[in-house]
């Protein structure tokens, strides 16, 4: 089964739609400050993607749809390039006609309802975004469709629909991301243990810290010895095998994001650069720069 079927059939994970409406002028927004996974649909207009100049803003157009797995900070802007503390916070009007001279969004959180959507999110990559014009799945464009016909609606009960849309956009674009970014099932299986579950999302939350053997046994409540044989039962790795991937796999999200390899290595819980780029190379089978420009 894979992730998307693995959610649907539990029902693990939904959406809530915060806010649907309309900015004008110039504006910034943002749900960051809310702690929570979300997701962002542009149903018309533009608008562009800060992550507080960790790289050039990204262009969001009619159609496109961004998600984060993970909650960190980012803003949604009216220009690609006035200054954050030159936009103002606005509050949305209500979408009532056609205009070329707004954006038009739609914003919710992404609630994991267990555990093992916990752990699936934690590794997902943090930033997902579709645009329209992507050669993704026509599920989501068609599904993006639907949805725009359901906003342009005025009846009340449509927001009933509308939360079921994005429930499927939700589970199409895990199904895709999960496929592009080589999501390893062996980590995921860990879901079926709870204590382990816990300790990877504890490694991807912080993984600066030591994580030494003890650590670990001593975060799952298990002795060294009960922790070696659990960890190797579900994943089919050693505690440094799982620790080093994980390591790794936030620095990827980091590299996306524009952040620098002198940067980055300390941030992972490197001593040193040479170290970090050894530890990727063995986790990824190649060099960073190398991996981000095959695509990945």
């Amino acid at each position: 089964m894979n992730t998307s079927g693995w959610l649907l059939k539990g029902g693990e994970a939904k959406t809530s739609v915060f806010h649907l409406g309309r900015y004008c002028s110039e504006w910034k927004a943002s749900t960051y400050s809310y702690g929570e996974p979300s997701f962002h649909i542009v149903l018309s207009g533009e608008c562009w993607l800060d992550l507080l100049n960790q790289q050039p803003r990204i262009k969001l157009e009619k159609g496109d749809i961004l998600f984060f797995f993970n909650n960190f900070p980012f803003f949604l802007a009216s220009s690609p390039d006035t200054s954050l503390d030159d936009l103002p916070r606005k509050q949305m009007s209500k979408i009532e006609e056609s205009s070329s001279e707004s954006t038009d969004l739609l914003c919710g959180f992404i609630q994991p309802r267990s555990i093992a959507s916990q752990l699936l999110f934690a590794l997902l990559p943090d930033i997902f975004v579709i645009k329209q014009k992507d050669d993704v799945s026509n599920k989501i464009h068609t599904l993006f469709e639907l949805l725009l016909t359901e906003v342009n609606a005025s009846a009340d009960e449509n927001n009933c629909i509308i939360a079921h849309l994005t429930d499927a956009i939700l589970h199409y674009v895990i199904s895709e991301s999960s496929s592009l970014y080589d999501i390893d099932v062996n980590l995921l299986n860990a879901a079926n243990d709870e204590a382990l579950a816990k300790l990877i999302i504890a490694i991807i939350d912080n993984p600066q810290y030591s994580w030494s053997l003890d650590d670990m046994a001593r975060f799952t409540y298990m002795s060294r010895s009960t922790f070696i044989r659990r960890i190797l039962k579900a994943t089919s790795y050693t505690p440094n095998q799982v620790l080093s991937k994980l390591r790794i796999y936030v620095s990827l999200n980091l590299l996306r994001r524009g952040i620098k390899n002198e940067v980055i290595y300390s941030r992972v819980g490197y001593e040193s650069l040479s170290g970090f780029y050894q530890a990727f190379k063995r986790v990824m089978g190649t060099a960073p720069g190398d991996y981000l420009s095959s695509g990945k």
